[in-house]
């Protein structure tokens, strides 16, 4: 099986699943946040997701280059078309996207699954709040720093772990930073939205790496696995997973709907 077939067999299709649902729920009457604003205002969502698509390819790439030069992780060449970027397969950065838009239908199915009233819920900003956000920033701080002691001191067993977990806390920061409110409001569908593509993506992994499409060097990891999935590779597609969810959360968020009424209004 090659990378693209692999693509095709699992992630496509499980992309073409979600739209049947979200077309059944629609069909009911029960339309989800994205499906909504895609009637409401398509190409309002349409430039909200080449945003975000441009975003992770230029978050993601090189971090995931960089991966792949400290011999974190390798494909079989055989398998892929041949064609890189910075070093990554083209077949890798359709992951990317393929896996952000399974990421958005689950938050679309779940949020059509919500009371109508939920929408309407007041998205406040206690001190709760505020303590959350400075702990993630402060949590941030403390691990970037030990991942640099980890590399400087050739820890290489801990290699892919120190470039995962700042690289996931730095994005999920920035957006509590701005929206924390609107992902606290949402917090059921960035449950959803985080946990079962997370869930479905590693089994998914543990096929490719069976199948011998991607590999890990054994001395850049802890070694610690699920079958033959990498425990880091299960904290990648949760991150990752959480970064797209929190990422609409805020975009749905009450916050990014009044910027964007001043911003139409001159303000």
């Amino acid at each position: 099986m090659t990378y693209f077939g692999f693509l095709l067999r699992f992630i496509v299709a499980a992309n073409a699943a979600l739209w049947v649902a979200r077309a059944a729920r629609r069909r009911v009457g029960r339309e989800g946040w994205v499906a909504r604003m895609v009637r409401r205002s398509p190409l309002r969502i349409t430039g909200y997701f080449a945003v975000l698509a441009a975003v992770i390819l230029l978050y993601t790439t090189p971090w995931d280059g960089a991966l792949i030069h400290l011999g974190v992780w390798a494909y079989a060449r055989q398998r892929v078309w041949g064609l890189t970027l910075d070093g990554v397969p083209w077949e890798e950065i359709l992951f990317y996207l393929l896996q952000s838009a399974l990421v958005a239908q689950c938050f679309d199915l779940a949020t059509a699954f919500r009371p109508r009233t939920a929408w309407a819920r007041r998205q406040p900003v206690g001190k709760r709040g505020h303590l959350l956000v400075f702990a993630l920033w402060w949590s941030l701080g403390f691990v970037a720093l030990g991942s640099v002691f980890v590399l400087l001191n050739r820890w290489t067993h801990l290699t892919y772990l120190a470039m995962l977990v700042p690289w996931i806390l730095l994005p999920l920061a920035v957006q509590s930073s701005y929206g924390f409110d609107g992902i606290a409001a949402q917090a059921g569908p960035v449950a959803v939205a985080t946990l079962a593509p997370a869930l479905y993506l590693s089994i998914c992994d543990g096929i490719a790496i069976h199948s011998g499409i991607w590999f890990f060097h054994p001395e850049r990891i802890t070694d610690l696995r699920l079958g033959d999935v990498p425990i880091e590779e299960i904290l990648f597609f949760s991150g990752t997973s959480l970064i797209v969810a929190t990422s609409l959360a805020v975009i749905a968020s009450r916050r990014s709907e009044r910027w964007l009424r001043d911003r139409r209004a001159g303000r």
